[in-house]
Formats: structure tokens, C-alpha cells, sequence
């Protein structure tokens, strides 16, 4: 189509303006930046789910300097598609969830398919954006219908506590803590004080509820073992993903992790964190590069070949260059069942 061709031409336009202010060192992503989102998404008084109607605007600065106005509309029912059957539930689309997006240089730059088809010239230069998704919502009262079933609290603590035995009991748990030990007996272990975990997934909708609950275990693991190795310290534990229900956040809160809203996660990530993150679909790694150093991050290695599950998070000049300022050791991850695409880096200072 001409208006795909008129796209991407556009985005092939950018590609040198955006290069160059990446490699002049302007930081794409900045905590000032997320504080001023967060602060707008709190002033506007939108829920988590919104199912009636609200309008909005937010003031986003680019990386050209230029401050974008994005105008939202929540609580809209969508038309049904002439080919889509009718729900049998009775629900109807509704646009009723806020959505903060990062797109890294790559993603901007990008003429996939996808991005050319959702170009929009105003937003050219915003790394961080904001959006609406549509959910179903039962017009009688407003209940949202969940696209997968949503366990009970006694169901998903049930499996969580299950997997959490099984996984305090392995030899990747042990591996693990041997080698965090190792490092601290070696007096290379920076000081801990929080665990910031993003994208582990729903323990209370995910189809493989076990491979989630193994997860959210290995994070409070690296809590507890903070926690023996510096008891003067209180570690908190934090968790980002956009897909948690209330069950995560009431069965997570029972054990001490703290569900946070997107993009509140990046907010605590600083030189005390310890950063866990598993192919997640967000630049989580370019993100965290231009905010802050943390003590110590266990993600993907900066070598592993991306797929098209991870892609998300790719690698970037400047992941690569604070990787220089870690130590790279093994994580477990055959024994996890992880694969081998995981790494613990621990700051040099």
C-alpha cells in the first residue's frame, strides 16, 4: 500500500537523527522522566481497569527535546469486528486498560512490519508512550472477563508454596546461593537492600503455572539470601509485570514481594538492586543501562542469540558497556530448566 511505502520512507529518514543523538550519550530512558509519567498517571485518577468513560492527555517529552501531547479515551466500547462471532458471554470490547510502552532505539528505528503499519510521525522521538487496550467487559456491571481463567487465592498460594519447597530444595537453588556465597566470601559483593523482578508472569492465569511459581521462588530466594548475608539490612522485594491480577498481589504480598504497576518497577531499580529478568517482552536491559548500575543482575546473557520470544530486550551498545563494569558468572540455568541463555553479573564496585 503507498501509505506503508510513505512510512516507512519516514522511519528510514530517522534512522540518522535518532542514531545520532543515541551516540551522542543522551539517555533514552531517565527516572525523571518515568517520576513525571507516574505523576500524570496518578493526577488523572484512572484505575487499573477503567470501564467507565474518562478522557486524558499526557505531556511526554521526546529525545529530540520536544514535548508530545497524547490524548486517550478509556472506557470505550469498540464495535465488534463484522467477522468476529458474537461473545457468548455478552461482554463487550472495551478500550479500559492504560498501557506505558518503552521503545529503545532499535524499536524505533525498526520497518518491521508491525512498526511500519503503527507509525506515527508525532511520536517519532518518544521512547516512553502511552496507549489504551481493549478487554472484554460485561456491560451489566462492569466486570472485566479475564482471557484466560483466573485462579483463586487458594489455588495459586497452593502452587506457589509447592513449588517454592521444590525449588529451595534443588541443586540450581544451591548452585545458586554457592555461588553468590563464593562472591561474598571473596569480598566482591556489593551491598543489596532491594530485589526488582520483572516479567515473571501471572501465578494465577498462566497455563504453566509450575515453570511461573519456580520463578517468583527463585526471586525470593535471592531476598532471603540477602537477607542471612546482611541482617542489619531490611531487603525488600519488588515485582513489575503488567499481566498480574489481585490474587498475584495478594498471594506475592503474604511472602513479601511488592507487585508494582508498569513503569513503577524502574523506579527502585538503583546501586542497591539486584535486577532478575527472564526474556521479558520490554528493553528492560536498555532501560536499566541509561538509569542506574545495579549491584547485581541476573538476565539474559549479553551473548545469548536473541528469538523471537526475547527480542524485545535487545542488546545495545550501551547494555554491552556497563556489562564491562560486572563479573560474569554462571547461573544454573540447565538445572532450572532455564536453558542456558541466564547470567549473574555483579558490579566491580
Amino acid at each position: 500500500m503507498e501509505w506503508r511505502a510513505k512510512n516507512r520512507a519516514e522511519i528510514q529518514a530517522l534512522c540518522a537523527p535518532i542514531n545520532a543523538i543515541y551516540d551522542s550519550g543522551t539517555p533514552l530512558f531517565t527516572k525523571a522522566a518515568i517520576r513525571n509519567l507516574v505523576r500524570q498517571i496518578d493526577e488523572s485518577g484512572v484505575r487499573r481497569v477503567q470501564t467507565e468513560p474518562l478522557s486524558l492527555k499526557f505531556s511526554i517529552a521526546g529525545i529530540d527535546g520536544r514535548v508530545v501531547e497524547i490524548p486517550l479515551q478509556l472506557g470505550v466500547k469498540l464495535p465488534v469486528p463484522l467477522h468476529w462471532p458474537p461473545r457468548e458471554d455478552g461482554s463487550v470490547l472495551t478500550d479500559a486498560i492504560l498501557s506505558v510502552d518503552f521503545r529503545p532505539a532499535d524499536q524505533l528505528t525498526s520497518i518491521s512490519s508491525i512498526h511500519v503499519t503503527d507509525f506515527n510521525p508525532s511520536k517519532a522521538f518518544l521512547t516512553i508512550t502511552v496507549n489504551v487496550l481493549p478487554v472484554p467487559v460485561l456491560p451489566a456491571t462492569g466486570e472485566v472477563v479475564p482471557l484466560s481463567p483466573v485462579r483463586l487465592a487458594p489455588e495459586t498460594r497452593a502452587i506457589l508454596q509447592q513449588e517454592k519447597v521444590k525449588w529451595d530444595a534443588s541443586a540450581a537453588c544451591r548452585e545458586l546461593v554457592a555461588t553468590l556465597q563464593g562472591v561474598a566470601d571473596a569480598g566482591r559483593l556489593p551491598r543489596v537492600g532491594k530485589v526488582v523482578a520483572f516479567a515473571c508472569h501471572s501465578l494465577s492465569m498462566a497455563e504453566g503455572a509450575g515453570r511461573v511459581a519456580m520463578e517468583h521462588a527463585l526471586v525470593l530466594s535471592i531476598r532471603d539470601f540477602f537477607a542471612r548475608h546482611d541482617p542489619t539490612t531490611t531487603v525488600r522485594c519488588y515485582a513489575q509485570d503488567p499481566v498480574y491480577q489481585d490474587v498475584d498481589r495478594e498471594v506475592l504480598g503474604e511472602l513479601g514481594m511488592t507487585v508494582l504497576d508498569n513503569p513503577r518497577g524502574f523506579l527502585e531499580v538503583d546501586e542497591s538492586a539486584a535486577v532478575f529478568s527472564l526474556a521479558p517482552n520490554v528493553a528492560v536491559r536498555q532501560i536499566v543501562a541509561d538509569i542506574a548500575k545495579p549491584a547485581l543482575m541476573i538476565w539474559n546473557k549479553s551473548s545469548s542469540k536473541l528469538t523471537r520470544q526475547n527480542r524485545s530486550d535487545n542488546i545495545s551498545p550501551r547494555v554491552e558497556d556497563m556489562i564491562k563494569d560486572y563479573t560474569e558468572f554462571p547461573f544454573p540455568s540447565e538445572l532450572a530448566g532455564f536453558g542456558s541463555s541466564l547470567a549473574i553479573y555483579v558490579r566491580n564496585y
